[in-house]
């Protein structure tokens, strides 16, 4: 049912401001900020590990952003839990008698779909779910340092990269797209300058498929048939 901790939801006065603790001194990366209308709110995502950090500032002064600081001051306002598919476990909830304050999903930030549960459920804490593409197909025993081919939808494109980090925002690698490797690899074994890796970010609603850069008997990885024409591994190259 539960995924994971998708992000903890702080609600702040002023995002700029509260970037200099959550950003600027603490270190986090900004992955993106977004209005979302019908919420009221203007939202900005920090990635830690595997979950996030989510500021929220409220864009008018009606939205539940703005009326939960006006009583409670800025602070954490919500857990947020991913699960692969909301709607059956509203119904489930729904009928185990845990009150709801949306019985069906609504559109969240970043095209998801999520519902918040009636804080009394979790006594005094508002708990939200939210169903994000490709959640539940997040790859197992891939770690950062690895290299992958990452497969993507709308529009569909293949990245070959090293793994830099993958949250439930999404997926950071250095690379390119795949139909540029082989020319990549010849400049490296020349010796020559021209085709530099970039560091990408995909949100996970692109991505269809993260699979290990792993070779079968009678077909080497890229990674290794990078080693053997140039003599170098890909992290040496990469650093």
């Amino acid at each position: 049912m539960i995924v994971g901790i998708d992000h903890i939801g702080i609600a702040v006065r002023n995002l700029e401001e509260r970037l200099r603790f959550w950003r600027d001194a603490l270190g986090l990366r900004l992955a993106g900020t977004e209005s979302v209308e019908s919420e009221g709110v203007r939202v900005a995502f920090l990635p830690a590990g595997e979950t996030r950090v989510e500021l929220l500032e409220a864009s008018r002064d009606d939205s539940p952003v703005a009326k939960f600081i006006g009583k409670r001051g800025e602070g954490i306002h919500h857990v947020t839990f991913a699960v692969a598919s909301i709607q059956p476990v509203l119904d489930r909830l729904k009928a185990a008698g845990v009150p709801l304050l949306d019985e069906t999903p609504r559109e969240g930030a970043e095209g998801t779909r999520v519902a918040f549960l009636h804080p009394a459920a979790a006594g005094g804490v508002l708990v939200e779910l939210v169903e994000r593409a490709g959640v539940a197909a997040r790859p197992a025993g891939i770690a950062p340092g690895d290299a992958v081919l990452l497969y993507l939808r709308d529009p569909q494109e293949k990245i070959w990269g090293v793994l830099r980090e993958r949250d439930a925002a999404g997926i950071t690698i250095e690379g390119m797209d795949l139909a540029s490797f082989d020319a990549w690899m010849s400049q490296v074994e020349r010796g020559e300058d021209g085709i530099v890796p970039s560091l990408l970010f995909f949100p996970m609603s692109r991505v269809e498929r993260l699979l290990l850069d792993r070779g079968t008997p009678s077909l080497p990885a890229l990674s290794e048939g990078f080693v053997r024409r140039t003599g170098r591994t890909v992290r040496d190259v990469l650093g």
